[in-house]
């Protein structure tokens, strides 16, 4: 019952908006036409392009956002504003654009750069004042009583739901619960065992289950009484809360499936384009920026601490497998070879490697890595596999951060969880960052994490050693 209802608002509001703008774009043509003196519009046909290029852009941005909450039409100026702008800005640039093309003299440039403006700020006052007072009229005539079955703490889980329940027309009549005592303005109409009741003498036509209840046998009882009776039934789906985690619901050959997590990077299209920016940015560093840096570096080791030019060490990658990554030695030629993590003013690390890690600078030679497709340029830090082993007693969902390839830095390292790890609940924030850049990668996250790592080089943190 939600989720048809709110569809069907959205898409009324969506040919609301439509009658609004060729309301505006036909009237304030005639008005220029025929009211304003020396002022003549010539070309009906033209004009009608530009209508139909104006208002398929608009309604294009609009689905393209995914628009799927009906209380994001309003609740405020600033809110109103924001929601119109972005489809405002895009079908003006579709307008322009289609303009620019087709090299019309025709149409009144003077008509355009008011008619736009005009649609800008009336869609923003009816988004304010008068949207959501209109689509609750179409549902006026649908009202119907609400039944709650499930525990008072629930409420406030779904208080949004409710809120929404009345805009679709649903009046909350009370609760079945266990509870003796219930948030003001809900009535306590008996407890789970007393639905048949209820439904036969408060003319009930809507249920909704929020949370399982303590005995899930009761769950078939219930509908079986809802469909008796004819009552639609909406239920929350907790079983996130039950195993304590977010879950990934799609359907697949008609079988409705569950995983424990989105993964964006499982889309080839998705791994092409990490792919493709990782090489194109790694390249120009490559080419331009690897160079110079190499003989600054060889110049350093050479007065303070002569030997190997590059540092290797055995990390762990994709899928955990192993492979050698690079960086520029920053130890003594003869103590770099220990497992034990860097910590602060390290005796290991010579002076100006110190002023190369502070920098982030030794981590360039990474881009190597990058370039061969053991590592992304964002991503999980890789840790060697001794300190994978400790660090997984810690968390058990360690190795998730396997599932995508280590990177030069990332959402952890850019929220100040960089360098060594001092301490379990350090370790636990590190590993919660990473899995969630697997759940929510996008490129312009990628993009993101790297302008804040630009910063994070030119301003270095105090975790920076």
């Amino acid at each position: 019952m939600f989720q048809y209802r709110e569809l069907g608002l959205i898409q009324l509001y969506q040919i609301g908006v439509t009658l609004v703008m060729s309301v505006l774009f036909w009237g304030y043509f005639l008005i220029l036409d025929n009211l304003v003196p020396g002022f003549s519009l010539m070309g009906f046909s033209t004009y009608l392009e530009y209508f139909l290029a104006i208002t398929l852009g608009f309604q294009l941005s609009f689905l393209s956002s995914k628009q799927h909450d009906i209380f994001s039409v309003t609740s405020g100026i600033m809110e109103s504003h924001r929601f119109i702008w972005p489809h405002m800005v895009f079908a003006t640039a579709i307008t322009f654009m289609f303009a620019f093309l087709k090299r019309d003299e025709a149409i009144s440039r003077l008509f355009l750069f008011t008619y736009i403006p005009l649609t800008y700020v009336v869609l923003v006052v009816i988004n304010r004042y008068f949207a959501l007072n209109i689509l609750r009229r179409c549902l006026h005539h649908q009202s119907q009583k609400l039944l709650l079955i499930g525990r008072p703490e629930e409420l406030p889980n779904v208080e949004s739901l409710l809120s929404k329940a009345k805009l679709f027309g649903l009046v909350t009549a009370g609760m079945l619960t266990e509870a003796d005592e219930l948030p003001e303005g809900i009535r306590k109409l008996g407890g789970p065992d007393d639905l048949e009741q209820v439904l036969d003498t408060h003319d009930i036509g809507n249920i909704f289950i929020i949370g399982s209840p303590r005995d899930r046998r009761w769950l078939g009882g219930w509908m079986r009484l809802a469909e008796a009776r004819g009552c639609r039934v909406s239920m929350v789906n907790d079983l996130d809360v039950f195993l304590q985690r977010r879950l990934s619901f799609f359907r697949c050959d008609n079988i409705d499936m569950i995983e424990l997590r989105e993964e964006p990077l499982q889309n080839a299209i998705n791994r092409m384009v990490k792919r493709t920016f990782d090489i194109c940015f790694s390249l120009v560093v490559v080419v331009f920026i690897l160079p110079p840096l190499i003989l600054l570096v060889w110049i350093f080791q050479k007065l303070q601490a002569p030997g190997p030019l590059f540092f290797k060490q055995r990390r762990s990658g994709l899928h955990n497998n192993p492979f050698t990554i690079f960086k520029f030695r920053t130890m003594y030629a003869d103590q770099c070879e220990s497992s034990r993590q860097v910590t602060a003013n390290d005796g290991r690390v010579f002076p100006a490697g110190r002023w190369l890690r502070k920098f982030s600078l030794d981590e360039f030679p990474q881009f190597l890595n990058v370039l061969d497709g053991q590592m992304s340029i964002v991503g999980p830090r890789p840790h060697m596999p001794e300190h994978d082993e400790v660090f997984e007693e810690t968390m058990a969902a360690y190795r998730i951060r396997h599932f995508v390839k280590p990177g030069l830095s990332g959402l952890a390292q850019i929220r100040g969880f960089r360098g060594e790890a001092m301490s379990k609940d350090h370790i636990v924030r590190r590993v919660e960052c990473d899995i969630e850049y697997i759940e929510t990668w996008s490129l312009p996250l990628d993009i993101r994490v790297i302008w804040r790592t630009l910063i994070d080089v030119l301003r270095p943190p105090k975790s920076a050693y």
